[in-house]
């Protein structure tokens, strides 16, 4: 897929988003379906280590900011602390034992 052109935009001028209606507004913020199972397509793509190093930088207050940005992270991230998601094959059973302490996509491996 292809990005569109950056060229022009100017990130520093009046705020567009004033000038959008109400519901046009509610509309953006919320969740998309689509983005959120491309966004589950390439975590589940990521090694062991690429998933241990965003769980090691995203700290909560990271996290808070990301899903401004991408709203689809909040049901994600709430999936992985649930131990509610889908994995390919189903683990082992094994013992309880102490979870280590995690950042926002512990779980995720």
């Amino acid at each position: 897929m292809k990005m569109e052109s950056m060229e022009g935009a100017n990130m520093n001028a009046e705020n567009p988003m004033r000038n959008l209606p109400p519901e046009a507004m509610k509309n953006l913020l919320q969740p998309d379906e689509e983005i959120a199972a491309m966004l589950i397509a390439r975590l589940s793509a990521m090694s062991e280590q690429e998933l241990a190093m965003l769980d090691t930088v995203i700290t909560p207050e990271v996290a808070q900011v990301l899903m401004k940005l991408l709203p689809e992270l909040q049901e994600l991230i709430a999936a992985v602390e649930s131990g509610g998601m889908a994995q390919e094959a189903p683990a082992p059973r094994q013992a309880p034992q102490a979870a280590p302490q995690m950042g926002a996509l512990g779980g995720m491996g």
